[in-house]
């Protein structure tokens, strides 16, 4: 009697936890921009542990090295763009400990030079995952979800590497369930049965 009601007490702990899961995917899905206040709908409290906020830090950043005064540059129209420019956000990008409150502050602003500069990258290089992943970041703050789609299924397309495919196909999977958008079946629909992919 005794292990039954322990079986059925642990299956009303696992039905609440996933009700619970389910609630907060919800609250996050319908204000994706703001997930504290969506988690305090829920009961959760947002404690601010004395550091500066994401827009104290981006106002206060400046250029730190050559790369940084290069971007800055050209998001604020000084320069045009280049391959330069482009080289200059990979190289900041991939620094061990890179500026970010510089460059999110271009993002969070929706600059439209850095979504060019995206772009321009992408067209060079359509699979590359940073690029990628940065176009769903920018996307947070201008949304354009046909604009996704087109460059994640053109990846998704071009890329033959499984791991990769894999890194690609989940990011534009997750990137976009906020938009109420499920890309894993309209990416299952663009491919053979019998490839790999569709696997």
């Amino acid at each position: 009697m005794s292990e039954k009601k322990d079986k059925f007490n642990e299956e009303i702990e696992r039905l609440e936890n996933e009700i619970f899961r389910d609630r907060i995917k919800d609250a996050l899905a319908e204000n994706p921009g703001n997930y504290p206040e969506s988690l305090e709908d829920l009961g959760f409290t947002w404690h601010d542990d004395g550091y500066p906020s994401e827009e104290e830090e981006e106002g206060a950043a400046k250029p730190e090295n050559d790369h940084q005064r290069i971007l800055v540059s050209y998001f604020e129209g000084e320069t045009e763009l280049s391959d330069p420019v482009l080289h200059a956000l990979s190289v900041e990008r991939n620094r061990e400990e890179p500026n970010y409150p510089l460059i999110r502050k271009y993002f969070r602003a929706a600059n439209p030079r850095l979504k060019i500069l995206i772009l321009f990258g992408l067209e060079k290089e359509p699979a590359d995952f940073v690029l990628l992943t940065d176009l769903v970041f920018f996307n947070e703050f201008d949304r354009n979800l046909s604009e996704l789609v087109e460059h994640f299924t053109r990846a998704c397309r071009q890329v033959d590497d499984p791991e990769k495919f894999s890194e690609i196909a989940r990011e534009f999977h997750y990137g976009k369930l906020a938009d109420g958008y499920s890309a894993l079946p309209a990416l299952r629909d663009i491919f053979d049965e019998s490839t790999d992919k569709r696997k």
